[in-house]
């Protein structure tokens, strides 16, 4: 069940490479806010693309304005609809900040909707 909503992130996807064993990768940057705080995010996603849909797997950095870090891994399928695409995924999180501790025990679940000429927004909720 969806809980809390913690996350909230606009940008765009900046990068796209084949690489050599036939798998994507992705780049995408942009700024929001993670549990009320202002932050940037830097994230990095590959995986394989079959009959238009992509599973894959990210690795992303939220950095605040304060310079606290979380990381996060996750696991995503996107697919074309509409204009664009949609992006699904779930997530887990490490920070050393104490104001954002919580995230060390939390799952997100991630929705991001993304335009044709690669802009993103897209939101996280807790996993309750």
């Amino acid at each position: 069940m969806l809980g809390e909503l913690i996350g909230e992130f606009k940008g765009k996807n900046t990068g796209w490479r084949v690489l050599p064993d036939g798998k994507i990768e992705t780049t995408a940057q942009g700024t929001g806010k993670i549990l009320g705080v202002d932050a940037f995010l830097l994230s990095t996603s590959v995986g394989t693309m079959a009959n238009g849909i992509f599973m894959g797997e990210s690795n992303s950095v939220f950095t605040t304005m304060d310079g606290e870090t979380i990381m996060s891994k996750g696991i995503a399928i996107g697919y074309p609809s509409g204009n664009g695409g949609t992006t699904k995924a779930a997530s887990i999180h490490t920070t050393q900040s104490q104001e954002l501790a919580r995230l060390n025990k939390v799952v997100g679940m991630h929705e991001y909707e993304t335009d044709m000429t690669d802009n993103f927004s897209g939101k996280i909720w807790e996993w309750k």
